[in-house]
């Protein structure tokens, strides 16, 4: 059975900061009428369809700015309500894009797509890669894009979503998948990718596309504007018509365009455009007009399942830098331009020095990225070591914090609080594992999180405390531990004794305390007390001393001013970053032969892969 949809653009020509809303509404209206009138299922409408296409200007005045954004529920809103209600009452679906304000006053660039049979939006998009300034230009002719002043990134992410009472549904295929971008997002390959991924066969884009902004562009002011909006309509085709056949699908592009204010050009061409890269219906105009096709989208399955079958011919192992990385690093260079001043230094002769050899890195290529576990369910445990992390990191490392979900305990102070955590842990970081490079366990014990990992996974993994206790044999002859209760104590002291190094531990002293309460009692009495036991330590025989909970990770300082210059201090949590940035730059990975082979395997033959 043939998946037919027939989609329109409804390319929507110049409006003025004069123009009523009420007047712009009754065009739009009609552009909706006329769509369902040559048979449209669903129609498209441009970016910021309302009004004029407001970031161009600098708004002093903040009524007037507000004036251009559309509040509350914008299918009930007064300005707004008279083309969802004619969408519901010809039983048409729309795709109209709004410069949204949020009820705690965020401000998008956004569209949403309305199900008529429903009544309701069935999906919302907020437009993510922002072009132009915050700042307009100096030139008083320029033409300003300031979409960075007035609009926040979006954050609900390139989402494809399934439509239904389009087509019939099939056991093959299911309902039409569809997906949303907004203007400048179209330029961006990843847009379209991350759509693509989710098997999307139709992408609704709407656009405001300036006709000749030099500035904005980075070109030449002497650029001839004919010659400028040509390119713009050029490079608007190009990405369309690329991306389509790149993913597969089908696209819809419709244009705001004409002369706004009689003065500020947007370029037209609305599209509609095949899986295979061809246009199918393109608009003739520069005004209010609709164009339609008929959208086979079996039409999809050879691109999907041949040339752009992902699932066969993506190589991910090779793709991590689209991720870890933003601006350009060029490879470093294979010669190198020598200043006027080392060229004089060369010339100097400092006698009875021998220069000592050296060697460089070269420049970073890829961004080291550590998931920091915390096993237990206390997010402020979490943040604090990532803020007390944050002004430690080199440029190649990114630590992102995870805290268990419950059922995980909030605290862990025993063994079944250990075994819980550990189980509600893995469960929620093994699907996640391959988007990062490492792990570490933020757990000042010998946490059981850390064998399932290591035995799971094979990037390299440590916990805190073996971290703090290797950077502690490296610094000193003794060292000793701050634990948190008199139970702890206990479990320390059995871990040391398990990784080897009790025969170079001083002791171990608790506090007397929980581990919730290094939170919930006053910093200052919590410090003295952990100033107490260091002291003690130091008197018996400590020349370095580790924080035995991830909880102490901002009392550091407070600890080394009570024990003295002479005495180290190791935070497990940063001595663990820097250990598994070590390896990775390494590139080491776990060791699989022996005890931390994964029963993967075995438990799928088992049918108990359900964890």
């Amino acid at each position: 059975m043939a998946r037919i949809i027939r989609i329109a653009a409804a390319q929507v020509g110049a409006i003025h900061r004069k123009d009523t809303r009420r007047d712009t509404l009754s065009r739009l209206i009609r552009l909706l009428e006329d769509a369902v009138s040559k048979g449209a299922q669903v129609v498209l409408f441009p970016e910021c369809t309302f009004t004029t296409f407001f970031p161009r200007h600098l708004f002093t005045d903040e009524a007037e700015l507000d004036s251009f954004f559309e509040h509350g529920d914008i299918t009930t809103a007064d300005t707004t309500h008279g083309i969802f209600d004619k969408a519901k009452e010809l039983g048409v679906d729309m795709c109209i894009g709004f410069a949204e304000a949020t009820d705690d006053d965020e401000h998008y660039n956004a569209c949403v797509y309305y199900h008529a049979k429903m009544g309701s939006i069935l999906s919302k998009y907020r437009k993510i890669h922002l072009p132009g300034d915050v700042e307009p230009f100096p030139e008083p002719d320029a033409v300003n894009q300031l979409e960075k002043r007035y609009f926040k990134p979006g954050n609900l992410g390139f989402k494809a979503f399934r439509v239904p009472d389009l087509t019939d549904a099939t056991a093959d295929s299911g309902e039409p998948i569809f997906g949303m971008m907004i203007c400048n997002d179209r330029r961006w390959a990843e847009s379209w990718r991350c759509l693509g991924l989710q098997g999307v066969e139709v992408v609704l884009t709407g656009y405001n596309t300036p006709g000749w902004a030099p500035q904005m562009w980075g070109s030449s002011g002497d650029q001839d504007p004919k010659e400028a909006r040509e390119e713009a309509i050029f490079h608007h085709k190009l990405v369309m018509k690329a991306h389509s056949y790149t993913n597969a699908c089908f696209s819809v592009s419709a244009a705001r365009c004409g002369l706004d204010d009689g003065k500020y050009d947007l370029v037209g061409g609305s599209t509609i455009i095949g899986p295979n890269g061809k246009i199918i219906a393109e608009s003739k105009t520069e005004e209010d007009e609709i164009i339609i096709a008929d959208c086979d989208l079996d039409l999809c399955s050879p691109g999907k399942k041949r040339t752009f079958d992902f699932g066969r011919h993506r190589r991910v192992e090779h793709y991590s830098i689209l991720t870890s990385q933003t601006g350009v690093i060029e490879p470093p260079r294979l010669s190198k331009i020598s200043s006027k001043s080392e060229v004089r230094n060369r010339d100097v002769h400092i006698t009875g020095f021998t220069p000592i050899k050296s060697v460089s890195g070269t420049a970073i290529t890829k961004t080291i990225r550590i998931l920091l576990c915390n096993p237990n369910a206390t997010e402020f445990m979490t943040n604090a070591c990532l803020e007390m992390l944050k002004p430690t990191l080199p440029a190649d490392v990114s630590v992102y914090g995870f805290t268990a979900p419950k059922p995980a305990p909030s605290a862990i102070e025993g063994n079944f609080d250990n075994i819980m955590s550990a189980a509600a842990a893995a469960r929620a970081i093994v699907p996640i594992a391959n988007g990062y490079d490492a792990f570490l366990v933020a757990c000042y014990s010998d946490h059981a999180l850390i064998k399932m990992l290591r035995e799971e996974l094979n990037q390299p993994i440590i916990g805190i405390m073996e971290a703090s206790l290797l950077a502690a044999r490296t610094l000193g002859g003794r060292f000793g531990i701050i634990a948190t209760s008199r139970r702890s104590k206990f479990t320390l002291e059995d871990s040391v004794k398990h990784y080897g190094l009790d025969s170079f531990c001083a002791g171990v002293k608790d506090c007397d305390l929980g581990v919730l309460e290094l939170e919930s009692k006053p910093e200052k009495e919590v410090l003295a007390i952990m100033g107490d036991v260091g002291k003690k330590l130091v008197e018996d025989g400590a020349d370095v001393l580790t924080l035995g909970c991830a909880g102490m990770t901002s009392m550091k300082a407070a600890i080394e001013e009570a024990v003295g210059a002479d005495v180290q201090v190791v935070d497990g949590v940063m001595a663990g970053v820097h250990h598994l940035a070590g390896l990775c730059r390494m590139g080491m990975k776990m060791a699989k032969k022996g005890m931390y082979q994964s029963s993967a395997a075995q438990r799928k033959i088992r049918a108990q892969d359900w964890y």
